[in-house]
């Protein structure tokens, strides 16, 4: 086989996974890992991360767990390729300092590929093939992947992984099978490197001094990492919750039983006529994929900010300020969410994303409401009554006479049965005042997720579409009718299989510049 650098320059392959699978095309001899499982072992599923490379296979203990595994299978090496292959990336890392956090991947592999040809003309090495392929895996996947993670993080199928310590097994939260362990650990000193490493990757400094981080990855997944044995005494640990390049839009909800098309033309209406509405929930239940995926329904010409503490929101709206929050050093240059809320009101935007509210910016964020800004926010909380508890207490301390401009609530779940998990919306409420005699939270059950049919119903009628009939002047069967209309395209899109956030948003723009167009052209 031929310079790798030199088969290559010509190619506009950016993923090494990619250049991978084209080089074993190539050779005609593409490394297969194949690993057989004890005895009493079932495999149940298995599929390629990096086609030839490295696959994933899930087992379950038929004898005494009964449990399943997370099993990570790439090219298996022997001792002596072992060494070599230690000595050519030690070499290697002498050799060149990558500065991976600035440069591009495209870069960085062409770099590692000519490395490793002068290395080994140097040792005057005739390597076969597949072990050329063997050793270019494992330099791809250390110097430019995530190390041992780095198929792992790859999955679509993983949306956790978690390190609780030391030469403990990672764990993983996959979307079929749920939480399992897997073959893959690390001792100190490699976990401890491994942390500092996914640290820098964010652009983030972990130490004992600052053994604590939470941070975004490169490709916006969220990290929170600690370092040392003083603050995690299992060791150094590390969670990574992923992010999609892809953001979900409202027609994957309705594909994945979350939403139905009826509650999508009900928030559509709340998010056109500017209400402000809440997504709620337990901890992964999906209030941000949900909130992301009502903010398309923005129209195309508004101004946006959104706020976080670690990027999540995607939208594809170019009057948009997505800004986030920075820790400060030695107790100065600290920016909170406080702080991005109240400068963003100076900015006229006619909506307000925040991430999640978690202390005093919740008091701005309803001032924000009641001055007509339309504003949208998640909220750790299971039901109503949890909302409005954590609203009026400490930290966040929203005076009820202001939570009442918060016009609807989404409560989002995480739903178990039968080894089977779903996330759906519990239940849709609208708030629509105080009750002057007891000064309890009017609140009206919109609609509601029956788990024995895995479906919606509509529990009761709209106060918020009198509401925006009353605004718009209009008769509320023109309202009505406007939801049924909305309700029809976005159900002919599911049809059409319109699913790219992309050409969602440029749907939903030619349906707010000529509906009867846009309908005509879904037809």
């Amino acid at each position: 086989m031929k310079s790798l650098l030199t088969t290559f320059q010509d190619k506009n392959l950016i993923r090494y996974h990619d250049i991978l699978i084209e080089l074993a095309t190539k050779v005609g001899e593409p490394v297969f890992p194949t690993k057989k499982p004890p005895e009493k072992i079932e495999i149940i599923d298995e599929y390629w991360i990096i086609p030839g490379f490295s696959k994933i296979q899930i087992w379950r203990d038929n004898f005494e767990s009964f449990e399943n595994s997370y099993i990570l299978i790439e090219p298996p090496i022997s001792e002596e390729e072992y060494l070599l292959l230690r000595s050519i990336y030690n070499d290697m890392r002498r050799s060149i300092i990558l500065n991976e956090y600035s440069i591009d991947e495209k870069i960085k592999t062409k770099i590692v590929m000519s490395v490793l040809d002068d290395l080994i003309d140097e040792y005057a090495l005739e390597l076969q093939p597949v072990l050329k392929m063997k050793i270019l895996y494992y330099l791809f996947r250390n110097f430019i992947g995530f190390g041992v993670i780095d198929s792992i993080l790859y999955d679509e199928n993983v949306e956790d992984i978690s390190c609780d310590g030391y030469d403990i097994p990672i764990f993983v939260f996959h979307r079929k099978y749920g939480g399992m362990k897997t073959n893959v650990k690390m001792n100190k000193k490699e976990l401890d490197s491994f942390v500092m490493l996914l640290c820098q990757k964010s652009g983030k400094y972990i130490s004992h001094a600052n053994p604590l981080v939470d941070a975004a990855l490169p490709d916006g997944s969220r990290l929170n990492a600690s370092y040392g044995e003083e603050i995690t005494p299992r060791g150094s640990s590390f969670t990574i919750r992923k992010f999609r390049d892809e953001p979900y839009t409202p027609i994957d909800l309705m594909n994945f039983g979350g939403l139905n098309s009826e509650i999508l033309a009900y928030f559509w209406l709340l998010v056109e006529n500017k209400m402000n509405f809440m997504v709620i929930g337990e901890t992964a239940s999906g209030k941000t994929t949900t909130l992301n995926a009502l903010t398309m329904f923005i129209p195309p010409e508004a101004k946006i900010i959104s706020i976080e503490d670690t990027r999540e929101i995607q939208l594809g709206h170019e009057n948009w300020v997505a800004e986030v929050t920075r820790l400060g050093i030695e107790g100065s240059g600290e920016i909170t969410m406080y702080d991005l809320l109240r400068t963003s009101l100076r900015q006229r935007p006619d909506y307000i994303i925040v991430g999640e509210i978690r202390g005093v910016e919740a008091q701005t964020l309803f001032q924000a409401m009641s001055t007509g800004h339309s504003s949208y926010s998640t909220l750790h909380a299971g039901d109503m009554s949890q909302l409005v508890h954590r609203l009026e207490n400490k930290p966040l301390e929203v005076p009820r006479i202001m939570i009442q401009f918060l016009d609807a609530v989404l409560v989002q779940q995480m739903w178990v049965g039968k080894g089977i998990r779903k996330r759906r919306v519990k239940e849709v409420n609208e708030i629509f005042g105080i009750d002057p005699v007891n000064k309890n939270m009017l609140v009206n059950p919109l609609y509601k997720w029956i788990p024995s049919e895995d479906g919606f119903i509509a529990v009761s009628e709209s106060k918020k579409l009198e509401k925006i009939a009353e605004i718009l002047g209009e008769d509320m069967s023109a309202v009505i009718k406007e939801k049924e209309r909305k309700k029809l395209f976005l159900e002919k899109m599911q049809e059409k299989a319109i699913g790219n956030h992309r050409d969602f948003s440029r749907m939903i723009s030619k349906y707010y510049k000529n509906p009867e167009k846009a309908m005509e052209e879904l037809e």
